[in-house]
């Protein structure tokens, strides 16, 4: 991009700057919404003109199912259209180029009920394109006569449409689950859809799973997928490994987990799988414990704290249990923070106590405020701010205060400033906020955004390259979907974000799959720095902006992610500098401030820098953009 930076700093980090600000205001510059497309005056009118711009195509048939932005425009204002558009959309479904089917697809899909005469030409369409967009429309007409086609071509279906399938068509995945025919693969895909609408169908779906755990539970031995095997004993784990060796009571179990506390009335099955010792089943089990805020997990999980290579996850399940924990996890939680190894353990340490709420560690956070590591700072800050210590907001008031004033870490300031402004219920300005106004918008509308050398990147707006043939990502479901793609080796990392909705993390290996982040992950990008894989994680929200770094390892043949640096917002932009170290670009201003920011507004932007032992710092950059 085109712009002048004048700064003593590198010129990547000027432009770093320059990003972040930009995208911190949304209609301060122009923006492309969907409510545009609908209304562009360039789009269509009338049935005919929105049928004829459907068919347009430029050039060669790329293969890409979904339209382009004049095409979905067209398939917007056809699903307004009468139901005489119908047969018309029809013929179209067996057009020569992809994209004109997807474009059809999806202008049946928007008419919803007006389309149900066209159901005949989509399971037609469905069974010679599985892979394309007719299980869209499928999805929304949601009529139980697809069921036997979706049960055909589960396996090539898209991943991201079988998430959206709708109360007639959802209990097919159940279905899946119950059935002792069921293969691995098949088992995988539906634990991973069902696991990510969680929120859906808890009347009908959570009976029908307690009853289907205590059926595999009831056998003397608990039964795998056909045709698989576990001739030796696995590794022990302390993630959810999906392989040969994993129990069908585990695929339900995982389910479950993904309900939350809404599943608990499934902990007494979920605590049987746990007694049952199996290797693969009992991770599962007492995540899904974790999940319901049961007290059965607080000894399993106090045993993984010990084992460092689970304590990452302990203290996760400890940070989610809060109060039941306690005081059971509060002397080794305090051991930990004062002899930690490394800096993450003792700043996780720190986020638990603050959860757990037991008054006997305000002594111990009131020092680590003043840590020598700035991620421990940070987390005893946002640990003393925290509901659990309401009781104490008087006498905290005063330390929080001097956090916002004068403390060296912007994490730290903003987890302060969010507690203040909670307690008081007033809004705080921010004392290190970027002056917008320095931006100059272009002739085009647009901001210019200074870039030279090093590229910063958009984070949320950038998808991963498909995969090349042969690569261990190639071959991943609903990888269309993804927002992390990376290969490993010969594993693959995967990411899926679905905003406030959660996300997940795994690794894909053949025959195996690792579940390292569920259901509040937030993956958006990985960058490789100092020999670690690390990946960016983030959400901007009403409540402002939200991002940390987890740093992903193997030992053994076991994957793990550890919440290794918490971020000042929700990450924007990023580059490594000469040293290899990573300078990331965030924002903590709410969501709809940063969607309808005026222009010459102060946003809330930040620029830091992480080092190799995980320690973060502000930027300061001099000069302007």
């Amino acid at each position: 991009m085109e712009g002048v930076v004048k700064s003593g700093r590198p010129r990547w980090l000027a432009g770093l700057v320059c990003t972040v600000v930009a995208l911190a205001l949304g209609c301060a510059r122009h923006t492309w919404k969907r409510d545009d497309v609908m209304t562009w005056a360039g789009c269509c009118e009338g049935t005919d003109a929105c049928l004829a711009l459907l068919q347009e195509t430029h050039g060669p048939d790329t293969g890409e199912k979904w339209p382009a932005p004049e095409q979905s425009c067209a398939a917007w204002k056809l699903g307004r259209a009468g139901e005489d558009a119908v047969p018309r959309l029809t013929s179209l479904l067996a057009h020569p180029e992809r994209r004109v089917r997807g474009g059809a697809a999806h202008a049946l899909a928007n008419m919803g009920e007006k389309a149900k005469s066209a159901l005949p030409a989509l399971l037609d369409a469905y069974e010679r394109e599985p892979r394309g967009m007719a299980l869209h429309a499928l999805s929304s007409l949601d009529d139980e006569r697809a069921t036997p086609a979706i049960l055909r071509h589960l396996l090539e279906s898209p991943t991201s449409t079988l998430e959206h399938l709708g109360p007639a068509l959802a209990p097919v995945l159940v279905g899946v689950l119950e059935s002792p025919e069921s293969s691995w693969e098949a088992l995988v895909l539906v634990r991973h859809v069902l696991a990510r609408r969680g929120s859906m169908y808890t009347e009908t779906f959570v009976p029908r799973l307690r009853t289907l755990l205590a059926r595999e539970l009831a056998e003397p031995t608990l039964r795998r997928p056909p045709g698989m095997s576990c001739p030796a004993a696995p590794a022990p784990s302390c993630e959810a490994v999906f392989d040969g060796c994993t129990p069908r009571a585990a695929y339900v179990a995982s389910v479950l987990a993904a309900y939350g506390r809404q599943g608990e009335k499934a902990a007494p099955e979920v605590l049987q799988a746990l007694q049952r010792g199996d290797v693969r089943l009992t991770p599962v089990a007492l995540q899904a414990l974790v999940a319901f805020g049961s007290p059965a997990a607080v000894p399993g999980v106090l045993e993984q704290l010990a084992a460092p290579e689970c304590r990452a996850r302990a203290l996760t399940s400890l940070a989610w249990l809060g109060p039941v924990a306690r005081p059971a996890a509060t002397e080794p939680l305090l051991r930990l923070l004062a002899t930690g190894a490394e800096g993450w353990e003792r700043a996780r340490a720190a986020e638990a106590l603050g959860r757990v709420g037991d008054s006997a560690a305000l002594d111990a956070l009131r020092q680590a405020v003043d840590a020598p590591h700035s991620e421990v700072q940070a987390a005893a800050v946002d640990a003393l701010g925290s509901y659990s210590f309401q009781a104490h907001a008087e006498e905290l008031k005063p330390l929080l205060q001097q956090v916002v004033a004068a403390h060296a870490s912007p994490v730290a300031r903003i987890h302060a400033r969010l507690a203040l402004e909670w307690r008081s219920d007033q809004e705080l300005r921010p004392a290190d906020s970027i002056d917008c106004a320095r931006l100059i918008p272009g002739r085009s509308g647009e901001w210019t955004v200074c870039e030279e050398g090093r590229t910063s990147v958009q984070l949320h707006w950038d998808k991963p390259k498909a995969p090349p043939q042969g690569s261990p990502c190639a071959a991943v479901p609903g990888g269309d979907s993804a927002s992390v793609l990376e290969a490993m080796g010969e594993a693959c990392l995967v990411g899926w974000d679905d905003g406030e909705f959660g996300g997940t993390l795994e690794v894909h290996e053949a025959g195996r799959v690792t579940v390292l982040e569920e259901p509040r992950a937030n993956p958006l990008q990985v960058v490789r720095m100092h020999g670690a894989l690390v990946v960016l994680e983030g959400l901007a929200h009403l409540l402002g902006g939200a991002g940390r770094l987890m740093r992903v390892d193997t030992s053994e043949g076991r994957w793990r992610a550890t919440p290794w640096v918490t971020l000042p917002g929700a990450p924007m932009a990023y580059a490594l500098d000469d040293a290899g170290d990573l300078v990331v670009g965030t924002t903590d201003q709410r969501l709809d401030a940063v969607a309808c920011g005026p222009a010459g507004a102060l946003a809330p932007a930040h620029v830091v820098r992480i080092t190799g032992d995980g320690r973060l710092a502000p930027v300061e950059p001099k000069g302007q953009p």
